[in-house]
C-alpha cells in the first residue's frame, strides 16, 4: 500500500493533529493568526512489537493510542485558548504533589476512563437496556440483538445530529473536513497548497466516524452468537469482544481506504453519508492549518516563498493592530535578505531559505509585541541620512528636523564654529549638524552607556570622527570643568511629565529609554538646569536651541529671560505646533 494511505488526523480546538511516518503533528491556528505546530515523534507500539502489529491485534492498540493522542492534542490544543490562568483547585494540587511531573498522564488516563465509562452507558448499557424490554415481547436472541443494534445506531445517529448544532462543535467540523481534503490532496500527489485542497471532497473512507459506524455494525454481527443472558452478562461479553470489534473494524478501514472497486464503495457508504454531519466545509485559513499539520507529520519541509511570508507577515501584525503592518513586513523582510523593500514587492515567487525564514518570524514577533520597527531594523532615517538605533536611545523623529534646520541657519548667519549637541542620544542632531555644516566642529554630550556606543557607531559609520567628538558628561558638567565655550547648543531634552510616561503609545513607553523621556514633575527640569548652566560654558551672544513640547513655550520662554537671554523666538512645525524655543545669551 502507498504510505500516503497511512496519514490520518483528527480536528482538535481551532487546529487539527495528523498522524504521519515522522510522528504526530498537532497545528494550531493561536489567537494572533499564526500557525503554532508541535511534533511528537515518539515510536508508535505497533511499530516497536511485531505482535502488537499483527492483523486484528493492532487495530485495538491503535485504537487506544488514538483515543490517548486525541484527548492530548485537545489538552495541547485548548492550552492556547485559556484566558487568564486560575489557581490551581485542590485537585490539581494534589495530583502535582502526588505524581509530580507525571501529573498531565494522570489527568489524560482520568479523562480517558471517563470517556470510556460515558461512551459505553450511551452505547452499550442504554441500548441493551431498552432492548431487554422486547424480551417480553417473546422476540428470539437474533432479533433482541438486531434491534439493540438498531438502538445502539439510532442514539449514536442523534448524538452527532444534536452536537452538529453547537456552535463551537462547527468549527471543530469545519477543520475535520480541512483534514480529510488534505489528506485526499496529499494521497493524489497534488502539491499541497490551499487552492488543491480545496477541490477536494472532504467525506474519506478512512474517518473515524466511518470506524464508529462500522464498529456498531460488526458489534451487532459478533454479538449475534453470543446469546441473551442477563444484562450484565451481556456487557461482560461487549466488554471481552471489544478487541475483537475494534481489531476487525480497523482491518476494513484500512482496505477501504485504498479499495476503489464497487463492494468498498457500497460498504463505505453510509460513513460516508453520516460525515456530512461531522465535516463541514473548511474556509481558506483552515485548510492551510489543515497542511501546516500534514507536512509536519510527514516531515515535508515547506517552501516558503517571499510572497507567501508577506502574507504570513501582514497577518499577524494586523491581528495585533499595527497599523503600518504591510510596510513593517516588507521592510522587516527585505532587512533578512539584505534586499531593499522594492526587492521583495517585486520577487514574490523567490523561495526563502530555513533560516531566513526563522529570523523572519522572530522580528516579526518582535514587532507583533511593539517593539519601534527602527529599534528592530536597527536603523533611522534622519536628515537625508542613515544612522544606527537600537534600545537605550531615542529614535530621532521627523519634527526634531525642524531644530536641525534652524540650527543650520544660524550657524551659517553667525559664522559659528564650534557647537556642543547635549543629550545627544543617537548623535543624530550633532551629526547632521557637522554633515551639512562643513566649517563647524561638534562635541556630542550624554551621561548614557548606550547613547555613548550608539553615537560613537554612527561618528563611524558617517566617517565624521575628524569633526565630531562625543562626551560622557552629566548635562554640562564637563564643559564647565574643562573651560569648554561654545558658539551654539542644540539640545533636545527629558520634556514629557513623569507623570504622564504610562500614558504615551505602548511602543514608546515600553521600549524607549524613560532617562531621555522624563522632563521631571513639570516637564521643565532640564530646561531649567540646562538654561542656568549654560551661562558659564556660551560664548557671550551665544545660542542655546531646544526642542520643546507643544504647550511649552511660555514656561521656557521665561526660563530664558529670567536667565539673561534675549532674542527669543518659537518656531512651529508642519501641523503648526510649537517645536523649537531659541535665545540668545546676552552680551556685556
Amino acid at each position: 500500500m502507498n504510505k500516503k494511505h497511512y496519514v490520518g488526523g483528527q480536528a482538535v480546538i481551532e487546529g487539527v493533529m495528523m498522524r504521519g511516518s515522522k510522528g504526530v503533528a498537532t497545528a494550531v491556528r493561536t489567537p494572533d493568526g499564526s500557525i503554532n505546530i508541535n511534533l511528537d515523534e515518539s515510536i508508535p507500539l505497533t511499530k516497536k512489537n511485531k505482535i502488537l502489529s499483527l492483523p486484528f491485534i493492532r487495530g485495538f492498540i491503535s485504537l487506544i493510542e488514538s483515543l490517548i493522542i486525541g484527548i492530548k492534542t485537545l489538552n495541547y490544543s485548548a492550552t492556547f485558548f485559556e484566558e487568564e490562568e486560575e489557581e490551581p483547585s485542590k485537585f490539581e494540587k494534589f495530583l502535582d504533589k502526588v505524581f509530580k511531573d507525571k501529573a498531565n498522564d494522570v489527568v489524560v488516563g482520568i479523562t480517558l476512563v471517563i470517556s470510556f465509562i460515558f461512551s459505553f452507558s450511551i452505547f452499550f448499557f442504554l441500548p441493551t437496556a431498552i432492548a431487554n424490554v422486547f424480551k417480553y415481547l417473546k422476540f428470539n436472541t437474533f432479533g433482541l440483538n438486531i434491534i439493540e443494534g438498531i438502538i445502539r445506531v439510532s442514539i449514536f445517529l442523534l448524538y452527532l445530529y444534536l452536537i452538529s448544532k453547537i456552535e463551537d462543535i462547527n468549527r471543530l467540523f469545519q477543520y475535520h473536513g480541512a483534514e480529510h481534503k488534505t489528506i485526499f490532496c496529499y494521497e493524489f500527489d497534488e502539491e499541497l497548497t490551499v487552492e488543491n485542497a480545496r477541490k477536494f471532497k472532504r467525506f474519506h473512507p478512512r474517518c473515524g466516524t466511518n470506524f464508529l459506524f462500522l464498529v456498531m455494525i460488526v458489534s451487532i454481527v459478533l454479538f449475534s452468537f453470543t446469546g441473551w443472558g442477563n444484562v450484565w452478562m451481556r456487557l461482560l461479553y461487549r466488554i471481552l469482544l471489544l478487541p475483537l470489534v475494534s481489531g476487525i473494524t480497523y482491518e476494513i478501514i484500512r482496505w477501504l481506504g485504498k479499495s476503489e472497486n464497487r463492494f468498498s464503495k457500497i460498504v463505505a457508504y453510509p460513513g460516508l453519508k453520516l460525515q456530512s454531519l461531522t465535516t463541514k466545509e473548511p474556509d481558506d485559513s483552515q485548510l492551510e492549518v489543515a497542511i501546516a499539520a500534514l507536512k509536519a507529520s510527514e516531515g515535508i519541509e515547506e517552501d516558503k516563498t517571499i510572497g507567501k511570508l508577506l502574507e504570513e507577515g501582514n497577518q499577524i501584525l494586523k491581528n495585533k493592530d499595527i497599523e503600518s503592518y504591510i510596510l513593517d513586513t516588507q521592510l522587516l523582510l527585505a532587512k533578512v535578505l539584505e534586499r531593499d523593500k522594492l526587492y521583495v514587492i517585486t520577487h514574490k515567487e523567490e523561495k526563502v531559505s530555513k533560516k531566513a525564514v526563522e529570523e523572519f518570524l522572530y522580528l516579526i514577533n518582535l514587532r507583533a509585541e511593539k517593539m519601534p520597527i527602527k529599534y528592530i531594523l536597527r536603523s533611522c532615517e534622519f536628515m537625508g541620512m542613515d544612522f544606527y538605533v537600537r534600545q537605550g536611545v531615542l529614535i530621532p523623529r521627523p519634527d526634531t528636523e525642524i531644530l536641525v534646520e534652524e540650527a543650520l541657519k544660524l550657524i551659517k548667519q553667525k559664522n559659528m564654529n564650534y557647537v556642543c549637541d547635549l543629550c545627544c542620544g543617537s548623535g543624530a542632531i550633532g551629526l547632521s549638524l557637522a554633515n551639512y555644516s562643513l566649517s563647524i566642529k561638534v562635541d556630542c554630550v550624554d551621561i548614557s552607556d548606550d547613547a555613548a556606543e550608539v553615537t560613537t557607531t554612527n561618528i563611524e559609520k558617517l566617517k565624521l570622527g575628524e569633526r565630531v567628538k562625543l562626551i560622557r558628561s552629566d548635562l554640562l558638567n564637563y564643559a564647565e570643568q574643562n573651560g569648554i565655550y561654545y558658539d551654539m547648543i542644540v539640545c533636545n531634552p527629558p520634556y514629557i511629565k513623569s507623570e504622564t510616561i504610562n500614558e504615551l503609545m505602548e511602543d514608546v513607553k515600553l521600549y524607549e529609554p524613560h532617562l531621555a523621556l522624563d522632563g521631571g514633575e513639570d516637564g521643565l527640569y532640564f530646561y531649567k538646569k540646562i538654561i542656568m548652566q549654560s551661562i558659564n560654558v556660551l560664548k557671550k551672544g551665544g545660542i542655546l536651541a531646544f526642542e520643546i513640547g507643544h504647550d511649552q513655550y511660555e514656561e521656557v520662554e521665561k526660563i530664558f529671560k529670567d536667565n539673561g537671554y534675549e532674542d527669543i523666538v518659537c518656531v512651529k512645525d508642519l501641523a503648526g505646533n510649537d517645536r523649537v524655543a531659541i535665545g540668545r545669551l546676552k552680551e556685556p
